[in-house]
C-alpha cells in the first residue's frame, strides 16, 4: 500500500501528548465517551446505564461475547478481550449479529425501539480513537509497541467479527468511510515505526483487502441524491479517495480515485456557497463537510507529488459509473492550478466562516443540529480542569488549524499555534502545498432609516439583555452578514452576538436546521447573556428531538402553539417562514419574519453599555433568553448555571 504521512513532519506539543496519553489509559482497557455516554468499557459484560428510562438486556451478548473470543484465538493476543461492535452502550440493546444482518433490519430499531441509538455503535466503529493512539505511538516510543499490537488485536477482531454487508457495521456507508479513512491513515503511522514487524506480510494482506472490499461496498452504496447531495455523500466521496489513493493501482482504484476527485469538487460547488457556508444551515455539520473537503485535497495535493497522479489522467472511465472521461473534468494535470479557483477559494472561506462563529470561549455558534460528527480526531481537545477528560465538541479551532496546513491565513495562525498537530499533518498529508485564495467579504452594512418599525404591531415587548456602566460594549465591533447561510454576527473586543435570519431557505434538504428565525446568542467578556439550546438526540428519542428542534427551544419570538417551519417525520421539515433582513449596523439589526398568519419583528439596539431587544408581533408572544437546560454535543445535556 501506498504511504502519505510523513510522521517525522507531525508536530505533537507537550499538551497535547499529555491528553493523549490521559486518553489512552481508557483506550487500551477499551473504555469511550461516545455521544454522552461517559467512559464505557464496550464488551460483551456490558451493563448499560438506560437511556430515559430505557434498558435493555440480551442474555445471548455475553454468549456470543465467548464465540468471538474463541474465534480471535491465535489471531490476538491472548489478554486481548474482544469489543463489542453491535451494542447500543447507552441503552443496553444488542444488534445481534445472527438478527440484524442487514440494513432493513437495523434501521426498523431506528425509533421502533425507545431510547435505541443505532449511531452508537456506528460511532465507534468510526474507529476515531484509533488515530490518536497512533499519534501517540510516534509521540512516546515507550509506548510504541504496546499500541501498534493493539492496533492488529483492535483490526482483526473487526474484521472476524464483521463480516461485509452483514451487521450493523455495514448499514451505513458514511460511517463505513470514515472509518476506512482513520483505520488506513493510523496504518500509514504505525507502519513506518513497526521495527519488530508486528504489522506483517499476514496481517498487510488481511488488511488491504479488507480496505478494498470496504470500497466496492462503499462505491456500490453510493448516498447520491443528485448534483447537491448531502454530508452522507461527502464522507462517502472522502473515504473514496483515501482508499483508492492508498490501495494498489489497478485499472478500478484509478477510475475510483478520478471518480472522487471528481464528485469532490462537484459537490463542494454544491455544498459550500461563495461565502463559505455550507448549505445544510447547521454550524457542526458546516465543520464535519469542511473536514470532509481540506483532509480530502489534502491527501490529492499529495499524490500530485507522487507517481500515483498518472492515475488522474490514464484511467479507464468505463469502470466505474457517472465516472467523465480525462478531457470533461474540471481538474487539469496541465494547469498550473489543479482545481478550480473557486474551488480552493470555497474550501478556504469555510474557515474564515467558522472563525468568524467562534465566540471569546472558542466555542462556536452552535445553530441547527449538532450530531458531534468528526471526520478525524487528532488533538483531543479537553479542557484542562476537566477530570473526567470531557471532549468540547463546540470548540472547532482544530479545523482552523487543519485550515493553516495549506492556507496561512491570519485567520488560522492563533489555531495553528495552539493546535500545531493539526496543521502540520495536513501540510505532511498534502506534500508541503501551501496555496493563496481570495477571501469573501462578509462585512456587511445595511442602514437604511426604517425609524420605529415596531408601532404598528398591537403587542410588543422591550428587554435588557446587558447594562453595565462600564467600558465601551462597541469597542472594535465588526458586523458580519452570510446571507446564503443565514446568518448576522456583531464580534468586538467585549460582545459577540448572533442573529439568525432563515437557514432553512437555501437549503434542499433542511433535516438538519432549526425554527430558530430571529434567534439570538449573547457573549459578553466571555460570558454568556443567551445560547442556543442545541440538538441532544435524534431517532431514540423523537420527541425529545423536536422539542430540542422547536421555536420555543431558542432565543426567539414564540406564538403558542406555532412553529415556524412545521415538522415532517425526524428529518423532515416544510418550509414556510419568510424572513427580511431590514437594518444591520453595528448598532442596529432588524429582522422580519413570516409564517402562515404571523408576523413578527426583532430589533435588537446596542449602545456603549447596553443591549436591547425589542420584539414585536401580530399576535400575543413570549420571547424568553434563558433557557434552563441545553446540549453542548449530541447525547449530552445540561442545566445553566444560575
Amino acid at each position: 500500500m501506498y504511504s502519505y504521512v510523513d510522521v517525522d513532519k507531525l508536530i505533537v506539543n507537550n499538551n497535547c501528548r499529555d491528553k493523549l496519553y490521559a486518553l489512552y489509559q481508557f483506550y487500551i482497557r477499551h473504555k469511550y465517551d461516545l455521544l454522552g455516554s461517559g467512559y464505557i468499557k464496550v464488551d460483551y459484560k456490558l451493563n448499560a446505564k438506560g437511556f430515559h428510562g430505557r434498558k435493555y438486556i440480551d442474555r445471548t451478548m455475553a454468549l456470543y461475547g465467548s464465540i468471538i473470543k474463541a474465534k480471535l484465538q491465535n489471531k490476538c493476543t491472548a489478554d486481548y478481550e474482544p469489543i463489542n461492535w453491535f451494542v447500543d452502550y447507552k441503552s443496553g440493546f444488542f444488534f445481534a449479529p445472527w438478527k440484524y444482518m442487514s440494513a432493513k433490519r437495523c434501521y426498523k430499531v431506528m425509533g421502533g425501539k425507545e431510547g435505541v441509538d443505532i449511531k452508537c455503535p456506528w460511532e465507534l466503529g468510526r474507529m476515531y480513537h484509533l488515530l490518536q493512539l497512533s499519534v501517540l505511538a510516534m509521540a512516546d516510543q515507550t509506548l510504541r509497541e504496546g499500541i501498534i499490537l493493539e492496533f492488529r488485536n483492535e483490526i482483526t477482531d473487526f474484521i472476524e467479527a464483521n463480516p461485509v454487508g452483514r451487521t450493523v457495521q455495514w448499514t451505513a456507508p458514511m460511517d463505513i468511510s470514515i472509518r476506512m479513512v482513520n483505520m488506513l491513515l493510523s496504518y500509514d503511522m504505525l507502519t513506518q515505526m513497526d521495527r519488530k514487524g508486528c504489522l506483517d506480510k499476514k496481517f498487510q494482506i488481511s488488511f488491504e483487502k479488507h480496505i478494498e472490499k470496504s470500497l466496492r461496498f462503499v462505491m456500490e452504496h453510493l448516498e447520491y441524491h443528485g448534483r447537491v447531495s448531502t454530508n452522507h455523500y461527502l464522507s462517502n466521496i472522502a473515504g473514496i479517495i483515501f482508499a483508492a489513493a492508498y490501495l494498489p493501482e489497478n485499472s478500478w482504484t484509478d477510475a475510483c480515485l478520478a471518480f472522487g476527485v471528481q464528485e469532490l469538487i462537484e459537490q463542494t460547488g454544491g455544498q459550500f456557497y461563495e461565502e463559505g457556508s455550507n448549505f445544510e444551515g447547521s454550524t457542526s455539520y458546516h465543520r464535519l463537510s469542511a473536514e470532509f473537503v481540506l483532509y480530502s485535497t489534502a491527501l490529492i495535493y499529495g499524490i500530485l507529488k507522487t507517481e500515483r497522479r498518472s492515475a488522474l489522467s490514464q484511467y479507464d472511465s468505463s469502470a466505474v459509473g457517472r465516472l467523465k472521461n480525462a478531457k470533461a473534468q474540471k481538474y487539469s494535470l496541465h494547469r498550473a492550478e489543479f482545481f478550480p479557483g473557486w474551488f480552493t477559494d470555497r474550501l478556504c472561506n469555510a474557515g474564515i466562516f467558522t472563525s468568524v462563529c467562534l465566540k471569546d470561549n472558542a466555542e462556536i455558534v452552535q445553530i441547527g443540529d449538532n450530531d458531534s460528527g468528526r471526520f478525524l480526531k487528532l488533538t483531543p481537545v479537553i479542557d484542562t480542569d476537566d477530570t473526567y477528560m470531557k471532549e468540547n465538541v463546540l470548540d472547532h479551532n482544530t479545523l482552523l488549524s487543519a485550515m493553516y496546513g495549506i492556507f496561512q491565513e491570519k485567520a488560522f495562525l492563533e489555531s495553528a499555534k495552539k493546535y500545531p498537530l493539526e496543521s502540520s499533518f495536513v501540510d505532511a498529508l498534502s506534500g508541503g502545498t501551501h496555496k493563496n485564495s481570495n477571501v469573501y467579504d462578509s462585512h456587511f452594512e445595511k442602514s437604511e432609516d426604517i425609524g420605529n418599525i415596531g408601532e404598528n404591531y398591537p403587542y410588543s415587548k422591550e428587554t435588557v439583555l446587558f447594562w453595565h456602566n462600564g467600558s465601551n460594549l462597541l469597542e472594535r465591533v465588526e458586523t458580519y452578514y452570510y446571507e446564503k447561510f443565514g446568518l448576522i454576527v456583531l464580534k468586538g473586543s467585549r460582545l459577540f452576538v448572533s442573529m439568525v435570519t432563515d437557514t432553512a431557505k437555501n437549503a434542499i434538504y433542511p433535516g438538519h436546521t432549526h425554527n430558530d428565525k430571529l434567534s439570538v446568542e449573547v457573549m459578553v467578556d466571555g460570558k454568556y447573556i443567551t445560547r442556543d439550546s442545541g440538538s441532544y438526540v435524534y431517532t431514540a428519542a423523537p420527541q425529545i428531538r423536536d422539542q430540542f428542534r422547536s421555536v420555543n427551544a431558542h432565543n426567539t419570538i414564540c406564538i403558542e402553539g406555532r412553529e415556524q417551519n412545521p415538522f415532517e417525520g425526524v428529518w423532515g421539515m416544510k418550509k414556510q417562514a419568510k424572513v427580511k433582513l431590514l437594518h444591520c449596523t453595528r448598532n442596529r439589526v432588524a429582522v422580519q419574519a413570516k409564517y402562515g398568519d404571523v408576523e413578527c419583528l426583532r430589533d435588537l439596539w446596542l449602545t456603549e453599555n447596553t443591549l436591547i431587544v425589542k420584539d414585536y408581533a401580530n399576535k400575543p408572544f413570549c420571547a424568553a433568553f434563558h433557557n434552563k437546560i441545553y446540549s453542548d454535543g449530541y447525547g449530552k445535556m445540561r442545566r445553566v448555571a444560575k
